[in-house]
């Protein structure tokens, strides 16, 4: 629900405007809830003054289901999920235990999930699975062909002074499943990261990386590669992991749906935890 301020007034009174039908507490337990933005900066003070023209908004309260994950969008044909750092996307020959397809499956249940992508298991973040066979045909095509915006966001180790770049390289994984780059073609695949750097400080530093390609692990080998390997990323050379995880999240995906032709942005936000490496700004 959206609804453009006439007057300067505050958010309680222009949620009264927006939702005439609702309650004062009902209001006040939106605003709470964390659902309320001014402008899209989030509000929960019921008296917080609202100016003429801006916009206020009330977004859908969060949906959880099993092992904390966040349904973020959904619907006939697909849904998005924001996945916790530790869990696994799919069950593999070398790994079993609970992971994030098994749950939405048992969620969904009668209906079929079908497996998109994947995201490292100590990734956070977005993650896409559809309902159904075409969908996932579809979808599968617009990964194979790059027409999926795919941001993370990292704090990698030491200060990062590169304002932004691209790094390219060719990838190949061992029999240890450790993936490694090598200047031969016909031996490794082709990868692409596109990064940018938003905060630089003497220990850490904070990157937004966009993929072009979308190979295993390749965020973490070319930030190892670089010289600022991914915090808490023990695999691939880092020395330090304050937060006891991997400092990597997807916080970003945008295509245009395959069957209703919707432009779709879904984003997650940084988690909190990486702010105490980062302070905000």
């Amino acid at each position: 629900m959206k609804y453009l301020a006439q007057s300067d007034t505050s958010i309680l009174e222009a949620l009264t405007q927006l939702a005439p039908q609702s309650s004062k507490n009902t209001l006040r337990s939106w605003l709470k809830e964390g659902r309320v933005q001014i402008d899209g900066v989030l509000i929960k003070t019921p008296n917080f003054p609202v100016l003429k023209g801006q916009l206020v908004t009330v977004v859908q309260r969060k949906k959880f289901i099993g092992q904390g994950i966040e349904i973020l969008y959904e619907d006939n044909d697909l849904v998005f999920i924001n996945k916790p750092s530790g869990l696994l996307s799919v069950s593999t020959a070398f790994e079993k235990g609970e992971t994030a397809h098994a749950l939405l499956k048992a969620y969904y249940r009668p209906r079929k999930v079908f497996v998109i992508h994947r995201l490292d298991q100590d990734t956070s973040g977005v993650m896409i699975f559809a309902f159904n066979q075409e969908t996932c045909d579809r979808l599968k095509d617009l990964f194979e062909v790059h027409h999926i915006q795919r941001s993370y966001t990292a704090i990698v180790e030491g200060q990062f002074l590169s304002p932004k770049g691209t790094w390219k390289s060719y990838l190949y994984e061992d029999e240890q499943y450790v993936v490694h780059e090598t200047e031969d073609p016909s031996f490794g695949r082709l990868a692409i990261t596109h990064y940018r750097t938003l905060a630089a400080l003497k220990r850490y530093s904070l990157l937004e990386l966009t993929l072009e390609t979308g190979r295993k692990n390749q965020i973490r080998v070319h930030c190892q590669s670089a010289g600022h390997p991914v915090v808490g990323d023990k695999k691939y050379g880092a020395q330090t992991n304050p937060l006891k995880r991997l400092c990597l999240h997807a916080h970003l995906l945008a295509f245009r749906h395959p069957i209703s032709k919707k432009e779709l942005k879904i984003e997650s936000p940084i988690p909190e935890e990486f702010y105490r490496l980062i302070p905000k700004n």
